[in-house]
């Protein structure tokens, strides 16, 4: 009979490369919970102001959209209400119809006593629509006094751009920056120029606005800026755009900055001079 190996029955011990492969995934865990822990306490990029503004508007816009809900549901239930009241006045006339029907009738049907017994209930009905008619018109009137208590927000204020003590001879140029991109304010009364983020950088309007200011030494631009975040990442290309500007055709654009803190429209009336009627 052939011997057996001395090594048969004899197991591996993987204890030591169990322990070393916890202790890597242990050190891995306190890495991601580090990273984790810095991201937090870095709050994006944020102020703390910045966080509450945007934590207030969040919060009106959530205001606004569950009292437009109920001012939806008001209309609908006064409108249920007017449809029924309609209803109500149809078969009234009906029932007038009916009894001129049974006062103008010549001669005397063998179910007249069948008659006046549907006529005597048709009349009771006809009082009870009546009064339902009057409930009704009072529910109308306290669904349009609680409408009436009920009212949106208003619109956010204008906000007004002050001079902020720059020189008679300067001429502001404004832009407009939100989040959705910018805006070329040119006139006091129209609408001003919309261009687009994803455009940005091929905007030949951009340039050309670029070209008017570069014209003259004492032109200035000027960037209304709106008080949120995507605002500022639209400030940081046109910024860059304007560099490249100055790179490309030896000017020296350097563009202000002034803050819009709100959402109302941009008022430039203390600029009329220098705008468009």
């Amino acid at each position: 009979m052939a011997r057996r190996g001395n090594n048969d029955g004899e197991g591996v011990n993987l204890f030591p490369f169990l322990s070393i492969l916890v202790c890597i995934i242990g050190c891995l865990t306190l890495i991601i919970v580090v990273i984790n822990l810095i991201a937090m306490n870095k709050g994006e990029g944020r102020t703390p102001k910045e966080v509450e503004r945007a934590q207030e508007f969040v919060k009106l816009q959530q205001e606004k959209e569950e009292k437009q809900k109920d001012l939806d549901e008001l209309r609908q239930l006064i409108e249920n209400l007017i449809q029924d009241n309609k209803d109500t006045l149809a078969a009234r006339d009906k029932l007038m119809r009916l009894k001129e029907m049974l006062e103008n009738q010549e001669e005397v049907q063998e179910n007249r006593e069948e008659l006046i017994a549907k006529y005597n209930l048709l009349l009771d009905s006809n009082k009870k629509l009546v009064s339902d008619e009057k409930v009704l018109q009072e529910e109308i009137k306290k669904k349009e006094e609680e409408i009436a208590k009920r009212k949106l927000p208003p619109d956010p204020a204008a906000l007004v751009v002050r001079p902020s003590g720059s020189s008679s001879v300067t001429r502001p140029f404004f832009a407009e920056i939100s989040a959705k991109g910018i805006y070329i304010h040119r006139s006091l009364t129209g609408e001003p120029e919309a261009i687009p983020i994803a455009t940005l950088n091929q905007s030949e309007e951009f340039q050309e606005f670029l070209q008017t200011i570069n014209s003259e030494a004492y032109n200035r631009l000027i960037f209304l800026v709106r008080s949120n975040p995507e605002a500022v990442q639209t400030l940081n290309k046109a910024t860059a755009l304007v560099r490249a500007y100055n790179a490309q055709n030896g000017s020296e654009i350097i563009p202000g900055k002034l803050p819009l803190p709100g959402e109302g429209k941009v008022d430039l009336n203390m600029f009329a001079q220098y705008l468009e009627p």
